[in-house]
């Protein structure tokens, strides 16, 4: 029996409905794929103990401004991702491996194109990654709904992380499912 190298096996394709932001850009030599380091809230961390009020402060007050200051963090977070041009992301058909994507866009491109794509990984919590490839296929289906598929390029280590963590996680959730329809399916009484 011959065993295959990591670099030798297929890589796993998911398909999903993401959020994406497509843009053009003329030059992609000195980018490289990263995860989104604009500000992050932290919602969902507790609250460290050095961080918990001493006996001097109510601790119904205590509560409340932990609250307000989890709204503020989300305020601010929105704002710097709208600068950045998150806020133009929308929901989009996509076949996705960690060599390539394809997306269904009303956006038109040609072959070659550089493209920059800001992406949400639904992971726990979800991530922004900015990834940049180039057009190796472009296709128009019907009016306003074409298909591009895009190469990236280079990918810093911690995407390549979170990317192939996304793709394991969601192909087992997939086969999950399926198995369980299957189950269903075969445990229904026959008619006759």
């Amino acid at each position: 029996m011959e065993i295959q190298s990591v670099e030798d096996q297929p890589s796993l394709r998911v398909e999903d409905v993401l959020l994406i932001a497509l843009k053009k850009i003329e030059d992609i030599s000195r980018t490289k794929a990263r995860i989104y380091s604009g500000f992050y809230s932290g919602i969902g961390l507790s609250v460290l103990e050095e961080d918990l009020p001493d006996e001097t402060i109510n601790p119904i007050l205590w509560k409340k401004l932990i609250s307000i200051d989890a709204k503020l963090n989300l305020i601010l977070e929105k704002l710097i991702q709208n600068s950045d041009g998150f806020n133009q992301a929308q929901n989009r058909q996509v076949s996705l491996s960690e060599e390539d994507i394809r997306i269904l866009t009303p956006d038109v491109f040609s072959a070659d194109d550089f493209i920059e794509i800001k992406m949400q990984l639904p992971v726990n919590p979800p991530v922004w990654i900015i990834l940049y490839g180039m057009v190796s296929r472009f296709k128009i289906l019907k009016v306003e709904e074409n298909e591009v598929w895009i190469r990236y390029s280079e990918m810093a280590d911690d995407v390549k992380q979170i990317m192939g963590h996304y793709l394991f996680n969601r192909q087992r959730e997939i086969v999950r499912k399926l198995r369980s329809a299957s189950e269903i399916s075969a445990a229904k009484p026959k008619k006759t």
